[in-house]
């Protein structure tokens, strides 16, 4: 195997999975420089950590002392040039040891910007293969009780409305309590008045953000009535921050398997799902996933087979926040030509990004458990999902 086709051109920053454990308890954080303008839980120095999941119950405080020790470990070894990610994860080990607490390692990972923002509801990006009435097509099908608009601009409420209420169903709109800079709401759909008002009032109850227990009831509760599978909605509520970025940290693998496209969710212009699957092979969130796209080329024939010809790739979002599909054939075990690049949306701050992933075309794409890169240049991507296990037809 030639060298230069394992090594990428330049370092890219990485970042820890830790584990921090007390009995029972435990919890996933990240250990990672401070960059991208990233807001961290605990800082010290040039580092900080950000917690992910936790494990257990939510409001017993016996890991708390974890940000105070990482906050606390002695500048110099922290803020020194030569100080790595592993010797901090050593010396905040040793710090949590002396309180009770078990650190350990979970894995290593390329670290990248926060993902840029979507929209499932309305618009996937730049190029899009999830119909913008998908939520609605689910509905028709009868795969689900109710569905959920959320962050919707205002300027699309009324048009929105009229095309539900052209197809028989009913809608309410839920504002939030604080009302967001850009007056974005959140729409809720059913196809009877008790469906529609349970909805309505769990979401309401999900914006005021009451104590753990509350809000883990009414997610459980607002996960059966939009049809996400009860193992999804279980992890979901596990996980502390809900934005696209923790998520994704939280819920995609390191490098495995290829798993079915079905599954995909980092790309929203390919979603078929509107949750976030506990794991890319979960069985419930393939079923249901698999019985949308039937129903969509149902309605728009032929649309499930170009879907597939771009979503059954390797789905990364790149340094540049660049969400792209990468064709490569073979195992990743070693590098692959990649044979074709689509620009599926830009994080904006790229103003050379279709030229930068049309040039991917014909180089080799490597990749280990931290992410994927290109050999010879300075592109990577931190956010990976394999989706490359075609779906049957």
């Amino acid at each position: 195997m030639r060298e230069r086709a394992i090594v990428p051109a330049s370092e890219p920053p990485r970042q820890l999975f830790v584990v921090v454990e007390c009995g029972s308890i435990s919890m996933r954080m990240r250990l990672a420089p401070v960059a991208f303008g990233e807001r961290f839980a605990a800082e010290n120095g040039r580092y900080g950590i950000l917690p992910i999941e936790l494990i257990g119950d939510r409001d017993d405080d016996s890991l708390a002392p974890a940000f105070h020790v990482f906050r606390q470990l002695e500048k110099e070894r922290v803020a020194s040039d030569g100080a790595t990610l592993e010797g901090i994860f050593d010396a905040w080990g040793e710090g949590l040891a002396s309180r009770g607490l078990d650190l350990r390692l979970e894995r290593r990972s390329f670290y990248g910007a926060p993902l840029p923002p979507n929209s499932r509801g309305l618009d996937g990006g730049r190029t899009s293969l999830r119909p913008w009435d998908i939520e609605l097509t689910a509905i028709e099908a009868e795969l689900r009780r109710a569905v959920k608009l959320d962050r919707l601009p205002p300027a699309y409420v009324d048009e929105i409305r009229a095309n539900v209420l052209r197809r028989g169903l009913l809608v309410d709109v839920v504002s939030p309590s604080e009302p967001t800079p850009d007056g974005a709401v959140t729409m809720i759909v059913a196809r009877d008045r008790p469906t529609l008002s349970t909805a309505c009032e769990l979401e309401r109850a999900l914006l005021v953000r009451g104590g753990a227990q509350v809000v883990n009831d009414a997610s459980a509760k607002m996960g059966e009535l939009l049809g996400y599978p009860s193992c999804c909605t279980a992890r979901f509520s596990r996980v502390l921050e809900h934005n696209d970025t923790n998520l994704a940290w939280a819920l995609l693998p390191a490098r495995g398997e290829p798993v079915s496209p079905i599954t995909q969710w980092l790309q929203p212009g390919l979603a078929l799902l509107s949750h976030s699957p506990c794991a890319l092979s979960c069985a419930a969130s393939l079923d249901l996933g698999g019985r949308l796209l039937d129903a969509i080329d149902d309605k728009e024939p032929g649309l499930a087979e170009r879907w597939r010809g771009v979503a059954t790739r390797v789905q990364v979002v790149d340094r540049y926040g660049n969400r792209v599909a990468v064709a490569v054939e073979g195992s990743l075990d070693s590098p692959r030509e990649i044979e074709a690049a689509e620009l599926l949306g830009s994080g904006g701050s790229d103003p050379d990004a279709v030229d930068r992933v049309q040039g991917l075309v014909g180089r080799e794409l490597c990749a280990n458990s931290e992410g994927v890169w290109v050999a010879d240049t300075d592109w990577y991507a931190a956010y990976v999902a394999d989706h490359r296990d075609r779906p049957p037809a």
